[in-house]
């Protein structure tokens, strides 16, 4: 006579593979879930740099257009400023600063060179999320401006 199995043991088997199964799917679960927050977080810290990027190229161009065109030429050049803002309210500042260099001709006063430079950021809570500092120099000549009207009315 053959020995009976007990049937009872191959259903709690059973149980057991099945909650290993559901165990490996929800660390699989979890996994993705994590990496695609983290794939949203670098695609926000991408968005924020490129906002911060176009916000310093505008303050560059600030600082251009009132050196080019100044609203009082009796004042000297507009050494820039702290705390500007493109959107009034917003969370986004640039700060511009204007340094006159020294004359390459001393004996041509009308030429001027100038080193800008504008750091543009987000604040949150009175901190820093965000910042761009981009650098130029400005060459004003008007001789050029001249040379150049003067050259095309001889076409």
């Amino acid at each position: 006579m053959k020995a009976k199995r007990n049937t009872t043991d191959r259903r709690g088997v059973a149980l057991l593979v099945v909650l290993f199964i559901v165990m490996v799917i929800t660390v699989l679960s979890l996994g993705f879930l994590s990496r695609s927050d983290v794939e949203l977080a670098c695609g926000e810290n991408m968005i924020l740099r490129t906002q911060m990027d176009y916000l310093a190229a505008s303050g560059l161009e600030h600082a251009r257009g009132l050196l080019l065109n100044p609203p009082d030429p009796n004042l000297g050049y507009w050494t820039g400023a702290e705390g500007l803002q493109i959107i009034e309210n917003s969370n986004d500042y640039y700060n511009v600063y204007v340094i006159q260099l020294p004359l390459d001709d001393p004996c041509d006063p009308n030429v001027c060179d100038y080193e800008i430079s504008c750091t543009a950021y987000r604040e949150k809570a009175g901190e820093r999320v965000g910042e761009s500092i981009l650098k130029a120099q400005l060459h004003i000549d008007p001789n050029t401006a001249y040379w150049a009207s003067f050259y095309r009315g001889s076409n």
